[in-house]
């Protein structure tokens, strides 16, 4: 079996693994059909994290189950078509019940496929095969109309529209909202289109990135190419910040309107980041900065993908087959996704 381990610094390598088998009920086997390359994969590749190699790399991906445990098969059969929460979460414990899968307290902290630590026990999904360990828990059944292209990237950079935006939109009438995009470049877009499809907001959407806002304006999204982050000069409901830099997260911060929302899906390698806490105060923020709950956000954002009014699969700008995955990882794109034929 072949998985693709981030070795060191811009380098991959192909190994070969045992083959995946099942010790334990509540367990499947899934091949991947389509595997999406995150946000921060670049930047892990890249030396650019706090990630250390090595380590098998992917971590959204759809499929099909290939191996399903005795206890699950009056719920799941061989062949079902399969997204798969990224996060390891076993679905019982106290931070499960509580809707917070990201922090399952029946595995190591973070645990989660393509990433330290989980990868050393659960793998990545740039691989023949994937095990399941919580089967009832982390896996989501997906019609076969799904195109597995349309929705490699829903376990994570999809997901993420619901923990940025979409869980807020019933606290808002009518809002206003600013998408400020950067380095987690499909996570923005995915977003503003969410947003300007589902009709639930207005949107603008700002960047740096010629090639973001160029696919944003083409997608019918208010859009606006900067040179640089200005001081703003508008104040809207909801801010989300993509931008993962500090130019970026300081236009974000101080584009707040009064009692308004600024959720955040940069990650910054530091604890040392400044915020106009003064201005927050007096406006009355309200600050949300967190790891995404894949499996809770995938329920919520699965029917408006359903039901045909948001179609994540235009943010995908290439598709590399899965024997070429090794180096397409490494080349520049907006949204990656590799597919097995």
């Amino acid at each position: 079996m072949q998985q693709l381990v981030f070795r060191k610094k811009n380098t991959l390598e192909w190994i070969e693994t045992s083959k995946k088998q099942i010790t334990s009920k509540n367990s499947a086997i899934v091949t991947p059909l389509a595997i999406a390359r995150c946000d921060l994969d670049l930047p892990i590749v890249r030396g650019e994290t706090l990630f250390r190699p090595p380590f098998s790399i992917g971590h959204e991906f759809v499929g099909k189950i290939i191996e399903i445990s005795e206890d699950q098969k009056d719920r799941f059969k061989i062949g079902d078509f399969v997204a798969v929460a990224f996060q390891i979460s076993c679905g019982h414990c106290p931070s499960c019940m509580s809707q917070y899968s990201n922090s399952c307290e029946t595995v190591p902290y973070t645990s989660a496929y393509g990433m330290p630590p989980g990868s050393t026990s659960f793998g990545g999904a740039v691989s023949d095969e994937i095990l399941v360990p919580f089967a009832d828990q982390m896996m989501v059944k997906l019609p076969e109309a799904i195109r597995p292209v349309d929705i490699a990237s829903f376990s994570d950079n999809i997901a993420e529209v619901w923990k940025l935006a979409g869980q807020f939109l019933n606290r808002k009438t009518d809002p206003k909202v600013l998408v400020v995009g950067g380095l987690a470049r499909s996570i923005s877009i995915y977003t503003a289109l969410f947003l300007t499809q589902t009709k639930q907001a207005e949107v603008n959407f700002v960047d740096t990135n010629k090639e973001s806002v160029e696919m944003t304006e083409r997608f019918g999204i208010q859009s606006e190419l900067l040179a640089s982050f200005p001081k703003p000069s508008k104040k809207y409901d909801i801010v989300i910040d993509c931008s993962a830099t500090k130019e970026g997260w300081n236009y974000a911060s101080r584009s707040l309107g009064k009692n308004a929302i600024l959720s955040s899906a940069s990650i910054f390698w530091t604890n040392a980041l400044e915020i106009p806490y003064l201005e927050m105060y007096n406006q009355g923020a309200e600050i949300h900065v967190s790891r995404v709950s894949s499996k809770e956000s995938m329920v919520s954002v699965l029917p408006y993908i359903l039901s045909g009014e948001f179609t994540p699969g235009k943010v995908v700008t290439k598709i590399a087959k899965f024997e070429d995955a090794k180096e397409a990882w490494l080349e520049e794109s907006t949204k990656l996704v590799v597919v097995k034929e």
